[in-house]
């Protein structure tokens, strides 16, 4: 995999030192700076869910009020991530870390967002992905940012010079359609799921006291994602396992088998961010409290997560599991 541009790694170097102490979550500057490039696929992967690409005139007014020329409007381009207020330390560790990145208030909302503007886009986080072929997975930002490559590689800089049904068709007829093996494959599946976890996953547990981990998505173009990350858990058993969904367009897959929770605590532990990491580390204790004194083989062995379609004998997960089960529990469609 291709590095960062330099200019952007030199940034976060050069200001790590000054700005560390302002962030509550200061312990984890260094091991991000070291790991710019996780950081960042973290970051894609919240952006899959939480974020999106906005793009849309930005109308431009004539300095001389008797012109008879009309002014074209330019093009404005930004990656937003839009959270509830409880998420804006999160929030400030993004903005903190990648110093491309600002963030203002919506106080009719109680939410903030975090801002990515166009020079920094076309600067720094395009080239990223392109560079390492980093591609959204949900099936909206896949066509945002389809959107996106079709203005920076032709040039466009006026709204009114797109034709949006010519690039919906292009994209259209161009899509890769991903297979969940295409997804689980990717190498930077691992850290993008991270980032996708901290918008929609949960780490609850049940009335009767059961331990679950739950993870939704909406839309029929995005059931590869929740296929992948329900083979990524259960292993090659399930590869034939169809989920259904909740209602219409919601997917959901929950897992509470001693071999699942063992994966996912061992997968997540240490790498989630936020008030995702604090509900984690309680569902965790839970489990180490609670269930491992009656089950001590809850959570005693490693497991890899490298898994692999092609090569089954990477994995340790081939035992029979447990089917999915379903939580419907209301979701909030993104």
């Amino acid at each position: 995999m291709l590095f960062l541009p330099i200019i952007l790694k030199h940034n976060f170097y050069r200001q790590i030192s000054t700005n560390s102490n302002h962030n509550n979550d200061s312990s984890v500057y260094p091991f991000y700076i070291q790991n710019i490039n996780k950081f960042l696929e973290i970051f894609i992967g919240l952006i899959n869910s939480d974020g999106y690409i906005e793009i849309g005139p930005q109308k431009q007014y004539s300095k001389n009020f008797n012109s008879k020329y009309h002014t074209k409007s330019t093009i404005r381009s930004r990656i937003v991530l839009r959270l509830h207020a409880k998420y804006l330390e999160l929030l400030k560790l993004f903005a903190n870390i990648l110093k491309i990145a600002k963030i203002d208030e919506l106080k009719s909302k109680n939410q903030y967002r975090l801002i990515i503007h166009k020079t920094d886009i076309f600067n720094i986080i395009y080239p990223f992905l392109t560079n390492n072929n980093i591609e959204f997975l949900n099936y909206n930002r896949r066509k945002q940012f389809f959107l996106l490559k079709y203005i920076i590689e032709n040039n466009l800089k006026y709204w009114e010079d797109i034709n949006l049904n010519k690039i919906n068709n292009l994209f259209v007829e161009s899509n890769k359609k991903l297979e969940f093996t295409d997804i689980i494959n990717l190498p930077y599946f691992n850290n993008w799921l991270l980032g996708f976890t901290v918008a929609e996953g949960s780490f609850h547990i049940k009335a009767r006291g059961t331990a679950h981990f739950s993870i939704v998505q909406s839309d029929i173009e995005n059931y590869p994602i929740i296929k992948a990350i329900h083979y990524f858990i259960k292993g090659p058993e399930s590869l034939n396992y169809h989920i259904k969904p909740e209602n219409y367009k919601v997917y959901r897959i929950s897992f509470s088998s001693k071999k699942d929770l063992n994966f996912i605590i061992n997968f997540f532990d240490n790498n989630l961010l936020g008030l995702k990491k604090l509900q984690f580390d309680n569902w965790k204790a839970y489990i180490n409290s609670n269930i491992k004194a009656s089950a001590q083989n809850v959570i005693l062995d490693k497991r890899s997560n490298n898994f692999t379609i092609n090569n089954t004998n990477k994995n340790n997960n081939s035992d029979k599991f447990h089917s999915c089960t379903t939580n419907n529990s209301k979701n909030d469609s993104k």
